[in-house]
Parts: C-alpha cells; sequence; structure tokens
C-alpha cells in the first residue's frame, strides 16, 4: 500500500436543481405553510461533524509522526497509531498526550479487542502473522497466522487489513489470497476464511446488520458484504464527479464513514453513506492522505492524516 499512491436530476429542459454544497448536507428543510411563492417550512441541523482537534508534526520524536496509516481506539480515552516510516505503534490520549511505544516492522494496520480481554492486533509489512499485545504493558502476548501452521512457509499472503467484532472475533485480510480470514480473539485459531471479490486494504464490520465492509484502495470502490462475503451492494464514491481512492473505513448505527483521495495531497475526504452506501453528506475535506479511520470511546471520530490525528465530534 503506498502512501502516496450525485446524481443531478434535470427538472425540465429549462431548468436544473441548483447544486448542493455536500458541506451543507447536515441540513435539512422539511415544508410548511406557503405564501405565494414562498415556504415557510423549517430548516433544522440533522448532526454535524466538526474538527475538534488535531495534533502530532512531522518528525519522530514525542507527540510526530511519519507516515500514520491506521488507527484504532484502545482502552477508554487512548487510540493506538500505526507509524509507519518510523517504525512504531504510538499509543496516545485522545487529546495527543503521549502514553507509549511499541517498536515494529512498518505496522500497516492496528485494531483494539475489548471482548474477552484488552489487546492490541498489529500488522507488519511483510509479516505472515498476526501480532497480539497486551494494552496493560503493550507487550506482545502471542502471534498467530492466518492459514495453518504446517502451511505458512509455502503461501504467500498480503495481510493488509484487521478489524474486531464486538464479540471479540479477529477479522483479517489478505489482499494476495483475495480473502478475509476469521480468528479466535483467544489464540488466533482459525475459524472461517471467507472470499471476496475486492481486496480487503481496509475492513470494518457493521455488528448491527452483520454486515463486512471491504474498501478496495486503488480499485477505487467498496463492498458491502454479508458475513460469509457474498455481496449486498457495490458503490463506487466520487469527488466532483470523479473516481478516487477508498481508504480507511469504520462503521456506527448512522452508516459507513469512508476516508477517500484522488492521489494527491490536499484532495482527500471524509464521507457518510447509508448501511446501504448511498452518499449522505462529507464530513470533511482538504486533506492530506487520510488513511485510518475509527470511533473513539466516547463517540468521536478519529483520523489518521500522514503526518497528523484529526478528531471529530458531533454538534
Amino acid at each position: 500500500m503506498s502512501l502516496n499512491a450525485r446524481n443531478t436530476r434535470v427538472a425540465s429542459k429549462s431548468q436544473t436543481p441548483p447544486q448542493i454544497d455536500p458541506k451543507l448536507s447536515y441540513l435539512s428543510f422539511t415544508p410548511g405553510q406557503r405564501i405565494g411563492d414562498i415556504n415557510l417550512g423549517k430548516l433544522a441541523v440533522k448532526g454535524k461533524w466538526e474538527m475538534l482537534r488535531e495534533f502530532g508534526k512531522r518528525g519522530s520524536g514525542p507527540g510526530k509522526f511519519d507516515g500514520v496509516v491506521d488507527i484504532t481506539a484502545t482502552q477508554p480515552g487512548e487510540i493506538a497509531v500505526a507509524d509507519y516510516r518510523n517504525k512504531r505503534v504510538v499509543i496516545c490520549s485522545n487529546e495527543g498526550q503521549h502514553k507509549g511505544t511499541i517498536p515494529l516492522q512498518r505496522p500497516l494496520a492496528v485494531a483494539a479487542i475489548h471482548n474477552p480481554e484488552q489487546r492490541l492486533l498489529v500488522l507488519e509489512d511483510g509479516s505472515k502473522y498476526v501480532k497480539v499485545f497486551n494494552m496493560k504493558d503493550n507487550t506482545l502476548d502471542f502471534k498467530f497466522p492466518t492459514v495453518a501452521p504446517s502451511e505458512v512457509e509455502e503461501t504467500q499472503v498480503n495481510l493488509r487489513s484487521t478489524t474486531v467484532r464486538t464479540n471479540g472475533i479477529i477479522l483479517v485480510g489478505d489482499i494476495e489470497r483475495m480473502v478475509w480470514t476469521e480468528h479466535r480473539p483467544t489464540d488466533g485459531e482459525i475459524l472461517h476464511t471467507i472470499p471476496v471479490q475486492t481486496p480487503p486494504q481496509f475492513l470494518a464490520v457493521d455488528d448491527d446488520t452483520d454486515r463486512v465492509v471491504v474498501s478496495g484502495f486503488h480499485t477505487k470502490k467498496v463492498d458491502i458484504t454479508d458475513c460469509k462475503g457474498s455481496i449486498h451492494t457495490t458503490f463506487k464514491p466520487t469527488i466532483n464527479g470523479g473516481p478516487v481512492w477508498c481508504d480507511g473505513v469504520c462503521c456506527d448505527s448512522s452508516g459507513i464513514y469512508l476516508a477517500v483521495d484522488q492521489g494527491a495531497a490536499g484532495t482527500g475526504h471524509i464521507h457518510h453513506y447509508d448501511q446501504d452506501g448511498r452518499f449522505l453528506d462529507c464530513v470533511d475535506q482538504g486533506l492530506c492522505f487520510p488513511l485510518g479511520i475509527t470511533f473513539t470511546s466516547n463517540g468521536q471520530l478519529a483520523v489518521a492524516e500522514h503526518y497528523f490525528i484529526k478528531m471529530y465530534h458531533k454538534v
């Protein structure tokens, strides 16, 4: 994975509805009494995401990052950030206070297990194993492969994404074999291997619907599947009508949140879609390669943006 790497309807022949700025899509209008051509309806705020804070800058010391590619909420009030070029995972508070560092070889993806114990999953670029750390002291508990132990040496894998269901079941995306694998949280034992049609560069689970969202990065599309990998729907995000790279993804009861960009710094957006992949609104734009995205323990939206972490809250 390289770091650098609306349908308009014509009402009549002479009239085209105005284009609505997606940044204003948190507003809704309820029609009311009409006086001539004026509708005295009500304008309501549906709940707008605003940036609460930003922290980090380019570098290698505490409070600095160089190529952040993923992010996850660990213990309450804390996040873990995969700091790729600095070869480490950084643990910090939601306010940016440094809590600890786990030295690693080019970490690509992180995810937290909260059931049955508090643990941190890490995928490293080129590794055939998933590492599992104890979040109390950031020590390695165990590691596990995504194929049978007897097949590890002879099997080519490319592990790129990981996420966790609320029941603790671990999902790991492999873009080489075009599968996600499901594992028991206590020891990593393989439970299922699920074929996919889009490379699972980023994964998210929607525990409300039991669906899995597969974000395909350079394929410029996203699949919403059932728990067995059958596609419910596929959508292709756009920015100003143009295709985008599909990056980090997360879900909650309000739908799907997706980081996208057009392959250049400053073109990144955070989009909100409903559970069937229909565009709802743009949370933010003008970002520099937003890749990882997650919800914090207090419901904020955290985005890993190259050298920075951006935190959003709903107002």
